[in-house]
């Protein structure tokens, strides 16, 4: 995954969090949403995303939307393949001059 395309996830993971903070809190939208983002986030992010069907127990609808879980699953995935700090970004090999 490039920086510029964990970026655009990252990004379309932000606009999943924005909707179910915003359009989540409509009882039976907002559990569907639920599934359907959880399926988005596989897509994007791989196993981690699937993280995010715990929003699906939640039958309110209302705790949810104040965890960020898709972002937070964004910046952890970006964290274990190096993009932000993690363990990959230390493995940088000099030049040969």
């Amino acid at each position: 995954m490039t920086r510029s395309g964990f970026f655009w996830r990252l990004a379309l993971s932000i606009a999943i969090d924005l909707a179910d903070f915003t359009f989540g809190r409509i009882p039976i939208f907002g559990t569907v949403t639920d599934g359907i983002g959880t399926v988005v986030l596989w897509a994007l992010w791989g196993p981690a995303g699937l993280v995010n069907a715990w929003e699906i127990v939640d039958v309110t609808d209302f705790a949810d939307g104040f965890i960020p879980t898709a972002t937070l699953i964004a910046l952890y995935v970006g964290w274990k393949n190096g993009i932000l700090g993690g363990r990959g970004s230390n493995n940088v090999t000099p030049t040969q001059q």
